[in-house]
């Protein structure tokens, strides 16, 4: 599956649940308001998917503020490192989220890069080496400059009313979660989806049986393209930074990481032992 059309796959449930409510709130509300609501979102959305606003979109949407030269100073031999296989400013612009201890880092748009707090503060307290810093940057530099990330704050500003819906789906399915009959229902939705096909077939309605059965679908089908297309750009970032000649330092960070599934996996891809070379032979003719 090409690269465009897993990202389609995964960013297309979002886009679609977040038009419909657009569509079904707007005329609810004055015609002022929704004619801003659904034409000033979509222009909006427009300027940012043409790169128009990244800076404001990153302080919004990413919560982060531009970095600091104190900090830029404490970065800067990870900054010169990047710089030499270019993936450092300013080619990409650096910015912060603050109150986010992990060390982490993530790319937006074109140009931008976010980094944590709690990367900045594992190299105050000398817990993270320079060069891992620049792994870790530079795995979201290489995403950004890759254009993995292009459309990222477009897409992020449009599917907000999804991931409104979604977050409050999340808090009621972790109360909802120590219920065995609840968690059990949830399991079997294919069941109560497969019935109400039928009775809506049987009852003439043809088009709500083809939605609903649509609808149960994409509830199985989503997290699986989302996961996968995660698992596509992790897989391109290890990929640059290999190419980059970053890869010992990445590997070294990946360690300190959670032994999860993905991680394991990534372990193996970025510590396989190069393929055997050939040799070349001289026929020496007498």
């Amino acid at each position: 599956m090409t690269r465009w059309v897993t990202k389609a796959l995964a960013v297309a449930p979002g886009v679609v649940v977040s038009t419909a409510v657009t569509l079904v709130v707007g005329p609810l509300l004055n015609p002022i308001a929704g004619f801003v609501l659904f034409f000033g979102g979509l222009f909006t959305a427009v300027l940012l998917l043409l790169g128009v606003g990244e800076g404001i979109a990153a302080r919004l949407l990413m919560l982060s503020r531009p970095i600091r030269p104190d900090e830029q100073a404490l970065l800067a031999p990870a900054l010169t490192t990047l710089c030499r296989v270019g993936l450092g400013p300013p080619l990409i612009q650096l910015r912060v989220r603050e109150k986010q201890p992990a060390i982490w880092a993530a790319g937006m748009g074109r140009r931008t890069v976010v980094i944590s707090t709690g990367l900045l503060e594992a190299l105050t307290d000398r817990v993270l080496p320079q060069d891992q810093a620049a792994a870790v940057t530079g795995h979201a530099a290489a995403l950004t400059r890759g254009d993995w990330v292009r459309s990222g704050a477009g897409l992020a500003f449009w599917s907000l009313p999804w991931q409104l819906l979604r977050a409050v789906a999340m808090v009621v399915a972790g109360v909802a979660r120590g219920l065995p009959m609840v968690s059990f229902a949830w399991r079997m939705r294919f069941v109560v989806i497969g019935i109400a096909v039928v009775q809506n077939i049987q009852a003439g309605l043809p088009w709500l049986a083809v939605l609903i059965g649509a609808i149960g679908a994409v509830s199985y089908a989503m997290p699986v393209w989302e996961r996968r297309w995660q698992q596509m750009m992790l897989h391109a970032g290890d990929r640059a930074l290999v190419k980059a000649g970053l890869a010992a330092p990445w590997v070294a960070f990946l360690r300190r990481c959670p032994r999860t599934e993905s991680t394991r996996s990534r372990l193996q891809t970025l510590e396989a032992p190069p393929g055997p070379t050939s040799t070349i032979g001289l026929v020496v003719a007498h």
